[in-house]
């Protein structure tokens, strides 16, 4: 009995290869798991689990095994590939929202923080990086990584191991993508970028009011107020917002796949 389940074929060999490349460039890629301060040994020791996991769903489906080393280096190829395109695509979800944090710290006027600090030498203002703490606490709430894994190892079930190639990515797909994700970083914006829009117009009214105040002085502590009030206020409605996000993203990620 224990030979059978350790009896390693030179098809469970190839397949087990193919599916750890597919992974192991999903997970270097994909947000939270592929993090520059998640140590090396991690992000391999989970590819090498999800894949053991991985290649006894597809015994069914064992490729054949090429002859040709070429021919076998080029199947590798194409799953990695078809990893990068899907950790990548997981990880735009994060930056469209970080996209959206930008486009309120610029209108704020924390936008400059970033650029102009020469103590830290951070190239992010304080509300970006409070967007991104707020985003990831939100992706562990919902159980994010264990969507974004569900994810990854659904795509085997849309291409099995050994079939993968770039016609499986799905061209016409990508451009409404990427309009979705613009779409994100807009709506995660909006609450805070029209008050300030109508805040500028209040301060437009008053120079014109009253010439003598000087309006750019004012204006910045203005319109960080006005900010952070609405910011506050939003919070309960973005938190929903973004879990909605969280729980879409990964059905349309997978969506790229033309099969």
């Amino acid at each position: 009995m224990l030979e059978q389940v350790f009896n390693v074929s030179p098809e469970w060999s190839a397949t087990f290869l193919l599916v750890l490349a597919r992974l192991s460039a999903a997970v270097v890629a994909a947000p939270i798991l592929g993090a520059h301060n998640v140590p090396g040994q991690t992000k391999i020791g989970l590819a090498l689990l999800l894949s053991l996991i991985v290649v006894p769903l597809t015994a069914k489906t064992l490729p054949d095994v090429p002859t040709n080393i070429f021919m076998f280096a080029s199947r590798i190829g194409s799953e990695a590939i078809i990893g990068l395109v899907m950790g990548i695509g997981i990880s735009l979800v994060f930056s469209a929202l970080e996209m959206g944090a930008t486009l309120v710290s610029l209108q704020m006027g924390f936008g400059l923080g970033a650029v102009f600090d020469p103590f830290t030498g951070a190239q992010s203002g304080a509300i970006e990086q409070f967007y991104k703490v707020f985003v990831t606490l939100v992706f562990f709430t919902i159980n994010g990584h264990y969507l974004v894994i569900r994810g990854l190892l659904h795509t085997f079930t849309v291409v099995p191991p050994g079939t993968a190639d770039l016609s499986v990515v799905a061209g016409a797909k990508v451009v409404p993508f990427f309009v979705a994700l613009f779409s994100v970083a807009v709506q995660v914006s909006l609450p805070v970028m029209g008050a300030l829009m109508l805040t500028d117009l209040a301060l437009a009214l008053v120079g014109r009011t009253v010439p003598q105040l000087n309006v750019l002085v004012v204006g910045f502590p203005v319109k960080i107020g006005v900010g952070l009030l609405v910011m506050a206020a939003s919070m309960p409605l973005l938190l929903v917002f973004i879990s909605n996000v969280f729980g879409r993203a990964l059905v349309d990620v997978n969506g790229l796949l033309a099969r």
